[in-house]
């Protein structure tokens, strides 16, 4: 073999090792619970569920940017994501216990796109990780427009479901590592 033939062999190996997925590279469901059950991680590392959809994924310490954090998709019922997408990225802040997530909302062909940051807050039993998206509030106050008589009623309008807080559950390991859930009942 010539050394003109040995170059384009090594060309098209580099050529396929590059254009091959990051998805294709990601564990199995095993081999993720395997990875919580021997490393040693920070609360905010393993399986996590959003309760409103069902969808699962994996939060883990992102390798090429040292500190952060990656979310990666192992479940889920919605059709446009799959396993191994990964749809945000979390960074540390000053408080051990809040994070700055970035997340992926939009899906457009192959990639995700239109990111939204929000604040993300770890609960202090590490269990739960509540949500909070930045809010555009717009208020008209009409009494301005109305004789003085009417100024002195108010009508408002509170739905409770607004205030209940969003984000995520946290489904292993659990409390006591061993997948087990305060919130849940523990069959032996």
């Amino acid at each position: 073999m010539n050394l003109s033939a040995l170059k384009r062999i090594f060309a098209s190996v580099l050529i396929l090792s590059i254009s091959v997925p990051a998805f294709a590279f990601f564990p199995t469901s095993k081999d993720i619970f395997d990875w919580c059950d021997t490393a040693i991680l920070s609360p905010i590392e393993g399986i996590w569920e959003y309760p409103d959809d069902g969808a699962q994924v994996l939060i883990q310490a992102d390798q090429t940017n040292p500190g952060t954090f990656v979310m990666t998709v192992i479940s889920t019922p919605d059709c446009r994501l799959e396993y191994g997408d990964v749809i945000g990225r979390i960074y540390p802040t000053v408080d051990a216990r809040q994070f700055r997530l970035e997340q992926w909302t939009h899906k457009d062909k192959l990639s995700l796109s239109k990111s939204e940051e929000c604040q993300a807050i770890l609960s202090s039993d590490g269990e739960t990780l509540r949500v909070k998206s930045p809010k555009l509030k717009f208020k008209i106050n009409l009494n301005t427009l109305l004789p003085k008589f009417w100024r002195i009623v108010r009508v408002s309008y509170n739905n409770p479901v607004d205030d209940l807080p969003a984000g995520l559950v946290k489904v292993y390991p659990g409390y006591d590592h061993n997948g087990s859930l305060k919130r849940k009942t523990r069959v032996l």
